[in-house]
């Protein structure tokens, strides 16, 4: 149950966007998320030009989700419309026919995980970004999510580089297979409730 398509939907609603954890996304979550993003880039510190472009990326994901997503235009968006917006325009699609806004929130989020700037994500900043969302009680749990996410040309090149992460990230919200190894992009994952 934890790895279908609806649980991968509900999960990037819940860990991704819902920032202050009110069960639906609204304008709050994205100005939130500019903040958060800026200071996860800058390591602690605050860059008003960093935070002005997180601002910028913010504010155009919110207003495509809302056009997307926002049905009878309540200015919040639940999980069931938020799944129906990307059964609409993400599932089946290929990263490269994505919305721009949901573009600009993946890359945003390569650079959050990317913490030493390297370009690609290791093992070390897959595990920083799996207990930033949720709690494990052993190592091994999240290295093994990792070792089935990451295909041999990932392990040659030192992790994941940022066109293997859209890649992914495409396929864990556009791809109703269970069995792709995109299910494991954000960790061993938990059923939301």
């Amino acid at each position: 149950m934890a790895y279908t398509w609806d649980n991968r939907v509900k999960y990037v609603v819940r860990y991704m966007y819902d920032i202050d954890n009110n069960g639906f996304l609204d304008k709050n979550d994205f100005e939130c998320l500019a903040v958060r993003n800026t200071l996860i880039e800058g390591r602690g510190e605050f860059n008003e030009a960093a935070y002005a472009n997180n601002q910028k990326v913010m504010s155009n994901l919110w207003n495509e989700i809302a056009e997307l997503a926002d049905f009878n235009k309540d200015g919040e968006v639940t999980i069931d419309e938020f799944k129906k917006a990307v059964q609409n325009v993400c599932v089946g699609k290929a990263f490269a026919t994505f919305p721009t806004a949901f573009k600009s929130f993946i890359a945003n989020q390569f650079k959050s995980v990317d913490v030493n700037g390297d370009g690609l994500v290791g093992v070390d900043e897959y595990r920083l970004d799996c207990i930033s969302r949720s709690a494990f009680s052993n190592i091994k749990e999240i290295d093994d999510a990792y070792n089935k996410l990451c295909t041999e040309d990932d392990k040659k090149a030192g992790g994941i580089s940022l066109t293997r992460y859209q890649d992914l990230y495409a396929q864990f919200i556009s791809n109703p297979d269970e069995s792709c190894n995109a299910v494991y992009l954000f960790g061993p994952l938990k059923v939301v409730q």
